[in-house]
């Protein structure tokens, strides 16, 4: 593993000898494994002699199932000749025929671990995610108190589907190895999801990898594709500063972590659409209000107060005449959104709750935002002279410094608003 670069190998192919577990049946296997430049694995299974496992060649055809149905997932035990050891509980099958020379199947698996011993011995646990197309130039480094992390990319522009980087952690000191690993890849995860929005697209990491002494157990992830880069908030040559302030912060932002990850994952969602980055950024927005507004501070009157109001109104909608019962029930069904603040409000309340500078974001724009977002919720699609791209780039804007607030950021980003530049923050003003 410690060599990426043979003929553009992440794991040159090799042979190994073992067995498919599938319920109480074992099917021998002969395999070549073997992973790209984008760190897929890939396994090339030798024909299986039917009449030598006759029930489990039957049950493992039946995994594959109709379509429609549960795949049906299997174990897979492999060794080498030198001691390396294959395994996955995640197993599956995605093809197969039958031919003179057995059984031909097509295996795949959605996670597997590879085991083996490394060529030098590491006095000290390290962990490595492997990340496709990443950019990072020069390499950032900083200090956590589990140990020295660094964030490493391509200098020049990057294969989207290859691996170009990693992020990686040395242990500081002589700990226990598994569960330094557990803390260690917490931290990673939250570094991933930091660097992803600073990107501006999602980070996959389909290969990591964990040495400790002189093993190194690595772990094939089933990813998708990797994604290009889009309007990023910071710049790939300056990354140190916020992968320093991802490390300093990562246990302020545990607290909430939950809303941290649904607001990058929403801002970050990979499209074609200019209406889908618009809407996906005001859901963003919205996810982030439910979590941290009080309750007093997204209804206009508290609850007993408006109890009492909505009592008069079902009284007033029942003493009229001129309402037919399918009319009172639909005016009745309608009561409780009139003690909901504007979506408008929330969002100022949001900001107001993150000390975020209102630069470039007055009333007027978020007032502006919320009637798009309404327009094209109810009908589909923008108005005809409607500027969408402005309005992707401010709901963008707010979303940037709010995920910044929440880092507790400080330095210098890029905004998009009309054209590229730098800006300070907290402050959110032009940087000289």
């Amino acid at each position: 593993m410690d060599d990426k670069s043979d003929a553009g190998c992440v794991f040159p192919p090799e042979r190994f000898v073992g067995e498919i577990v599938i319920g109480d049946q074992r099917v021998a296997v002969d395999l070549t494994a073997s992973a790209n430049a984008s760190g897929r694995l890939a396994l090339a299974v030798e024909p299986i002699s039917i009449s030598a496992s006759t029930r489990g060649a039957l049950d493992l055809i039946r995994s594959i199932g109709k379509p429609g149905n549960t795949i049906d997932e299997f174990e897979l035990e492999c060794e080498s000749s030198d001691g390396k050891r294959l395994r996955s509980n995640r197993a599956y099958l995605v093809g197969y025929n039958r031919s003179s020379e057995g059984l031909h199947i097509q295996l795949r698996t959605a996670e597997a671990s590879l085991g083996m011993k490394g060529h030098e011995t590491h006095d000290r646990a390290a962990l490595c995610f492997s990340l496709l197309g990443f950019e990072c130039f020069p390499p950032a480094h900083t200090i956590a108190e589990l140990g020295r992390v660094c964030a490493r990319g391509a200098s020049r522009s990057a294969a989207m589907d290859e691996i170009t980087g990693s992020l990686a952690i040395q242990a500081s000191g002589e700990n226990s190895p598994e569960e330094w690993r557990q803390q260690a890849e917490r931290l990673l995860k939250h570094l991933r999801s930091v660097l992803g929005f600073a990107r501006g697209a999602p980070l996959s990491v389909p290969v990591t990898e964990f040495y400790r002494g002189d093993h190194v157990d690595v772990t094939f992830y089933e990813t998708g594709f990797g994604h290009q880069s889009e309007m990023p908030p910071l710049p790939h040559l300056n990354l140190g500063p916020i992968v320093t302030t991802a490390v300093t912060h990562v246990d302020h932002v545990e607290s909430y972590r939950e809303a941290f990850e649904t607001a990058i994952g929403w801002l970050l969602v990979p499209t074609t659409y200019d209406e889908v980055r618009f809407l996906t950024g005001m859901t963003a927005l919205e996810s982030l209000a439910s979590r941290f507004l009080e309750k007093s501070q997204s209804s206009i009157l508290g609850s007993s107060a408006f109890k009492k109001f909505a009592k008069r109104i079902r009284a007033f909608v029942d003493n009229e005449d001129c309402f037919d019962d399918s009319v009172s029930a639909a005016i009745k069904e309608k009561i409780p959104e009139l003690n909901r603040r504007s979506f408008s409000f929330k969002i100022d309340a949001l900001l107001e709750h993150w000390h975020i500078s209102r630069t470039s974001i007055d009333a007027d724009v978020l007032a502006r935002l919320v009637s798009l977002r309404n327009t094209m919720v109810h009908q589909g699609s923008a108005p005809e002279n409607e500027d969408l791209w402005s309005s992707i780039l401010l709901v963008r804007e707010i979303l940037v410094r709010i995920v910044l607030a929440m880092l507790q950021f400080e330095g210098t980003y890029q905004c998009y608003i009309g054209g590229r530049h730098m800006r300070h923050f907290p402050s959110c003003k032009h940087a000289s």
